[in-house]
């Protein structure tokens, strides 16, 4: 009897709760309420507004900076690497159509492009790491590469940049025909593919990367630090390196980059030049002077990430 009368008192009182929430509702309270949910509604509406006034801003903007940047490009990248050959070193998953604008700015540079190297899967892949070692030591007299190494992947990495660059000289010392077999063996171990078949002797490279994904992130680590030795031993076997990555790739979550990992790493930063916005119309004139800065002994971290240095060199410092 006693749970009876208390879910009866219970039912009652819901009841008696609803009945006053609607008398207030339809009664004093109406007005009040009605007439703050349409100011809160109008100031939405206002601010909404305002928000699609600011994007559109923005958005005109950015098309500007694009516009003026693609008219002035050819200016100011003209005579910048005259005479100079670069090589290409694509990493996995790196955007084609960054590979292709980067060609364009070379050749509007003065320079040509000499080998285009991409690597596989395979090049930075951990559970391939004592073969590509194995391999890297049969080739290394090719390209007299020296066999004591820093770390397991410095002597794979110090060949191929061997094979790839004559040196800082651009000296043909160690090319054809002994870089072309050395090549030939990365390629028949698949590690590599190179276009055109016959290596061409560069004295730069540019490193266009691509997301680095892995199983797990000691994988993802493992292939970044492969990646990051082959950019430093490119950057020692010629007269420049710069790593190249998409504006987009900076706000990534789920895959690391190479331009942060070369940041990150406290020798290769010293040395080697990053363009972290190389997909904008700026970002290309900066891939340009950032290699001719290269060539001059300096370096510099340039782009729109929070941990690019500037937007781009300063051309009116003495190089």
């Amino acid at each position: 009897m006693i749970d009876f009368r208390y879910h009866l008192v219970s039912i009652v009182s819901i009841f008696l709760a609803l009945a006053v929430g609607i008398v207030l509702g339809a009664g004093p309270l109406k007005g009040d309420l009605g007439a703050r949910l349409t100011q809160e509604t109008t100031a939405l509406r206002a601010d909404k507004a305002q928000l699609r006034t600011e994007l559109d801003a923005e958005k005109r903007g950015t098309a500007a900076r694009d516009s003026f940047s693609s008219v002035v490009a050819p200016g100011i990248m003209k005579g910048q690497l005259a005479g100079k050959t670069v090589a290409l070193v694509i990493t996995p998953g790196a955007d084609s159509d960054l590979v292709k604008n980067t060609i364009a700015s070379v050749a509007a540079s003065g320079a040509k492009v000499g080998s285009t190297i991409t690597l596989t899967d395979a090049w930075a892949d951990p559970a391939k790491r004592t073969f590509r070692n194995t391999l890297a030591d049969q080739l290394a007299t090719l390209v007299k590469a020296p066999l004591v190494a820093n770390n397991p992947d410095e002597l794979a990495a110090t060949v191929l940049a061997r094979a790839i660059l004559g040196g800082k000289d651009q000296s043909t010392e160690r090319v054809a025909p002994a870089a072309s077999a050395a090549l030939d063996g990365f390629k028949t171990g698949d590690l590599v593919k190179v276009s055109p078949d016959q290596i061409v002797p560069s004295s730069s490279a540019i490193i266009m990367g691509g997301p680095v994904n892995g199983s797990s992130q000691q994988d993802i680590d493992s292939r970044l630090a492969s990646y990051v030795q082959l950019v430093r031993s490119l950057k020692a076997a010629g007269s420049g390196a710069v790593v190249l990555t998409l504006s987009s790739a900076i706000n990534l979550k789920e895959s690391a980059d190479l331009v942060t990992a070369v940041r990150k790493d406290s020798d290769a930063v010293k040395v080697v030049s990053t363009v972290d916005d190389a997909d904008l119309p700026m970002g290309q004139i900066t891939v340009v002077l950032a290699l001719a800065q290269q060539y001059s002994g300096g370096n510099g971290q340039y782009g729109l990430a929070a941990d690019a240095k500037t937007i781009a060199p300063d051309m009116t410092a003495k190089q």
